[in-house]
């Protein structure tokens, strides 16, 4: 799990705004015209509390939510300026990254997520700061619930939020001996100097996203590719299949990040002592 890139500036996140806002139907255009100075300082609040990871006490401001279908129409209607900012913010991503979604590492990112929903804050539907893309079913679980009953976020904020630099993300691995299989189970486990606050949110991720029941759910599978894998690699003239697996993990942690499930996966079995007894086997 890695933090995404923000865009680079220039052009400012507020211009990109401004050519989306230019290319909508004069009475449109007239209509956003007239709160152009509340727009410039709701953009500037967001920055502010994005950087301080203080996004639950961000206000929606009134005018805006007057213009609410106007400034929402700017997302939903399908102009050249808008597919230029969407690709804008996959393009600035470090190669590999988005081969997953950044929300759960586990499917393609299909679609876009806006973190602080449109619904209460209209002014952000083209924010490049507020638009993650993301998969179909992280999108469809957060939906506009970023918030607790208590006011605080449930998700990280992909572009925003540092992840912890350390290994909050484990794996157990079984023995089917009925089966002549391997199983796994996930677990996150808090290490020692992640402060409360910022492991309540990592914790809150996983749990309203249901992260760790989807690893454990594609665990089994991705285990039969790590020993196939192995397998081909020994058939094929290789010699260590246990420095092999440790390299195509080491390479997915650089990509993807220290808790990628998949490499922590990969990881766990390398260093398992029934490793190559499992490979062997088949």
């Amino acid at each position: 799990m890695k933090r995404l890139e923000p865009l680079a500036v220039p052009p400012s996140y507020f211009d990109r705004y401004e050519s989306i806002r230019t290319s909508k139907h004069l009475d449109v255009r007239n209509r956003l015209a007239a709160i152009r100075t509340d727009m410039i300082a709701q953009y500037h609040a967001y920055a502010e509390a994005a950087r301080d990871s203080r996004l639950q006490t961000l206000l929606a401001n009134a005018r805006c939510a007057g213009l609410s279908a106007d400034l929402r129409s700017c997302y939903s209607g399908t102009t050249n300026q808008l597919r230029r900012l969407k690709a804008d913010i996959e393009q600035a991503q470090p190669r590999r990254l988005l081969q997953f979604c950044p929300m759960c590492a586990t499917t393609l990112p299909s679609t876009f997520d806006h973190y602080l929903p449109t619904e209460r804050f209209p002014e952000f539907s083209v924010f490049a700061l507020n638009i993650v893309s993301c998969c179909s079913i992280c999108n469809s679980t957060k939906r506009d619930d970023w918030l607790d009953v208590a006011g605080v976020r449930q998700y990280l904020h992909a572009f925003t939020d540092e992840i912890a630099d350390a290994d909050f993300l484990t794996v157990q691995l079984y023995e089917q001996a009925d089966l002549r299989g391997v199983g796994a189970v996930f677990r996150l486990e808090r290490p020692q100097g992640i402060p409360a606050g910022d492991w309540n949110l990592l914790a809150s991720h996983f749990s309203r996203l249901r992260l760790v029941e989807r690893y454990d759910k594609l665990g089994n599978d991705e285990i039969v590719g790590i020993l196939a894998d192995s397998r081909v690699f020994i058939e094929t003239g290789g010699r260590d299949a246990r420095a092999f697996v440790i390299g195509q993990a080491a390479d997915r942690l650089q990509a993807h990040g220290r808790n990628y499930w998949r490499a922590v996966l990969m990881q766990a079995m390398a260093l398992h002592p029934n490793f190559l007894t499992w490979v062997a086997e088949g």
